[in-house]
C-alpha cells in the first residue's frame, strides 16, 4: 500500500541480459527513488479543503493530479523504444549483429494497487500475496548475449549522469563513446531535457501527498470506521496497513485460508465504508496543494520531458 515508484525510465526491460550492468538500476514494482524532504514551508500545511466525496470500490480507473507531470507508462514505452532504436544502431555501427527487444508499457498505473487490496476476486484466491501465474514454473532465461555486444552495450549513464566506472572505452582499437552505446543513447534523447525517468520534484510529490493523506484527520477517521468494521468480524487492526504487514502473511509463500479471509473481510470493510472513495479524495486535495506551491518546478520538469518526448518520436520515426 505505496505510491507507485517510477523514479527511472524502464530501460532495463529493454536490454534484459545487460540489467546487471546498467548503473541506477532498480527494479515499480521496480523502479525505486528516493523523494526530496519537504521544505519548511510545506511542512506547516494544513488538511486542504475536499468537495463531495464519491464511493469508489476500487481507483484504478481515476487519475491523480500528479500524473499530469510523469511519464505514463506509454511514455516510459516511447522513450524505450527509441533509445532501443539508438542502441541498436550504435552497436551495428561496430559491425556486431543485434537488436533491441521491443519493449512493452506497463499496463498499471499510479492507483492500480496505491490503496490495495481492493478487489474480492484477487484476494479470494491470494489473500495478501501477490498474484502469480507463473508460481512453480521456471523463470525465463534472459537472452543470452555475446561478450563483444556486452562490451559495446557498456553500462549506461549512473544516477548523477555519468558512465558506470570500469566500462570499457574501446573495442577492437575502436573508441567507443563514453559509457557505451547505451550512454551515448541516453545522452542523444535527453540532451534537449528530460532524464529518462520522472524528475525529482514530481516523485516528490507522489510521496508526500500519499503520505500526508494517511495522517489526515478525515482518512483517519475512515479508518477507524474501518477498524469497527473488521472488529465486528473478529478481527483487531487499527488500520488496512496493518492488516496488509501482518507478519503472519509473510511466513507463508502461498496464501493460507485464515490469510485469505482476513483479506476478504479487509476489503469488504473497505468498499462498505468507503476508505478508498475518502483516501483518494483526501490525497487528490494534498496533490493540487503540493502542486500549486511547486508549480514552477513542474512546468519545468514536464517541459523537460516532452521535449525528451520529442525527441524520442524523431529517432523512432528515423528507425535503426
Amino acid at each position: 500500500m505505496t505510491p507507485p515508484r517510477r523514479g527511472r525510465s524502464l530501460s532495463a526491460l529493454l536490454l534484459p541480459a545487460t540489467l546487471a550492468l546498467v548503473a541506477g538500476c532498480a527494479p515499480e514494482g521496480g523502479a525505486t527513488a528516493t523523494a526530496p524532504p519537504p521544505s519548511a514551508s510545506l511542512a506547516a500545511m494544513k488538511p486542504p479543503p475536499i468537495g463531495d466525496v464519491p464511493r469508489l470500490a476500487r481507483a484504478d480507473d481515476r487519475a491523480l493530479p500528479i500524473e499530469a507531470y510523469l511519464l505514463s507508462g506509454e511514455q516510459f514505452r516511447q522513450y524505450d523504444e527509441a533509445q532501443g532504436v539508438l542502441v541498436t544502431r550504435c552497436v551495428r555501427g561496430f559491425g556486431l549483429d543485434y537488436s533491441a527487444p521491443a519493449p512493452v508499457a506497463p499496463a498499471e498505473t499510479q492507483t492500480t494497487h496505491r490503496y490495495d487490496p481492493v478487489d474480492v476476486s484477487d484476494v479470494s484466491v491470494n489473500g495478501y500475496h501477490s498474484p502469480d501465474t507463473d508460481r512453480g514454473k521456471k523463470p525465463a532465461a534472459a537472452p543470452s548475449l555475446s561478450p563483444d555486444v556486452t562490451t559495446v552495450l557498456g553500462a549506461g549513464l549512473g544516477a548523477d549522469g555519468r558512465p558506470a566506472s570500469g566500462t570499457a572505452v574501446e573495442y577492437r582499437g575502436r573508441r567507443l563513446p563514453a559509457g557505451g552505446c547505451i550512454a551515448d543513447a541516453q545522452r542523444e534523447l535527453t540532451a534537449h531535457g528530460g532524464t529518462g525517468r520522472d524528475a525529482d520534484v514530481a516523485v516528490g510529490v507522489n510521496y508526500e501527498g500519499f503520505e500526508r493523506s494517511r495522517e489526515d484527520p478525515r482518512v483517519k477517521a475512515v479508518f477507524q470506521d474501518w477498524s469497527r468494521c473488521m472488529a465486528e468480524r473478529g478481527y483487531s487492526y487499527a488500520t488496512p496497513g496493518d492488516a496488509l504487514k501482518d507478519p503472519r502473511w509473510a511466513a507463508t509463500d502461498r496464501p493460507t485460508t485464515q490469510e485469505i479471509t482476513t483479506a476478504t473481510a479487509d476489503v469488504e470493510c473497505k468498499e462498505r465504508v468507503n476508505v478508498v472513495g475518502v483516501w483518494f479524495t483526501v490525497e487528490a486535495a494534498y496533490e493540487q496543494e503540493l502542486i500549486r506551491l511547486r508549480q514552477s518546478e513542474l512546468t519545468a520538469a514536464k517541459a523537460a520531458n516532452d521535449a525528451m518526448l520529442q525527441t524520442a518520436k524523431s529517432v523512432v520515426a528515423e528507425g535503426p
